[in-house]
């Protein structure tokens, strides 16, 4: 199972004393106010994930475990850093394949979307090589690419996942020019329209090398969320793909897939109290 280990350690440093005190409520920003250019949310196609422990999505098939727990520490830390600043779209990377950015970005958009009202979107960012919507069984839905071949609005290719305040835009069928959508005025146009619509935009994009989409999404975003697992990505690819990023909107490091140490005390303190005391007794 996918966990995450290390989450924003810059947020958490910062004015720690007074949110141990105050709580989530405290930094628990109010969700937008409604507009008529949010009304076409309502009519949009509702989709169902396929539940499925291969694919990973811990807050979907496994709510109690310290791997949803951990997506909620990262919830919480973003929410507190939009409290503070104006923090909305959100790019999760890595330094190469392989490293469990989808996975983040897609469970980080279900936590979001599960304990806040707010409205989210769950964006599929990279073009070549999609993977979001295999990840949450819904592979076979048109998004950017189709899009970007037709004449037809951006919103008719945002699907809202059933039971939550979550919206996914896919990518759709993979896209040799990826670069020439993204940076098209057509699609900087639907963005705009779409970050008037939701208080979050998490992005799941490519890694951060070879290509160069990675960076034109980066432009874009409000902050950059990089996914690091051990082994994976070489120390000189990294420093590499970071020589290019715009360090002032690195918010943090999530260390993904990591055993970690707390995993069975996490188990043990979480245990039914009957069975809890039966134990202690023998």
């Amino acid at each position: 199972m996918s966990i995450v280990y290390k989450a924003l350690q810059q947020a958490e440093m910062e004015n720690a004393a007074i949110d141990a005190i105050k709580g989530e409520a405290a930094f628990a920003p109010e969700p937008l106010q409604p507009s008529n250019e949010s009304l076409w949310l309502d009519q949009t196609r509702v989709v169902k994930p396929v539940e499925s422990d291969d694919k990973r999505m811990v807050t979907i098939t496994d709510r109690e475990s310290l791997g949803t727990e951990k997506f909620g520490l990262l919830r919480t830390r973003l929410r507190q850093l939009q409290n503070r600043s104006s923090l909305k779209k959100v790019v999760v990377t890595s330094g190469a394949p392989a490293e469990g950015k989808t996975t983040v970005a897609a469970n980080l958009a279900i936590s979001l979307a599960r304990h806040t009202s707010q409205k989210v979107l769950l964006l599929e960012g990279d073009l070549r090589r999609p993977a979001l919507a295999f990840k949450l069984g819904l592979e076979s839905l048109q998004g950017l690419g189709e899009w970007f071949a037709r004449e037809q609005p951006l919103t008719e290719f945002v699907y809202q996942i059933e039971g939550h305040q979550l919206w996914l835009l896919p990518a759709g069928a993979p896209a040799e020019d990826a670069l020439r959508i993204l940076q098209s005025e057509r699609f900087a146009e639907a963005l705009n329209r779409l970050e008037s619509c939701f208080d979050w935009i998490i992005i799941d994009a490519p890694p951060l090398a070879p290509l160069a989409d990675i960076h034109v999404w980066v432009q874009k975003a409000d902050g950059v969320l990089l996914i690091v697992r051990s082994g994976v990505a070489q120390k000189e690819t990294l420093v590499r793909g970071l020589v290019g990023l715009d360090r002032a909107k690195l918010l943090g490091v999530v260390h993904n897939d990591t055993q970690s140490a707390g995993r069975d005390y996490y188990q043990h303190y979480y245990r039914p109290s009957d069975e809890r005391r039966k134990n202690h007794k023998g």
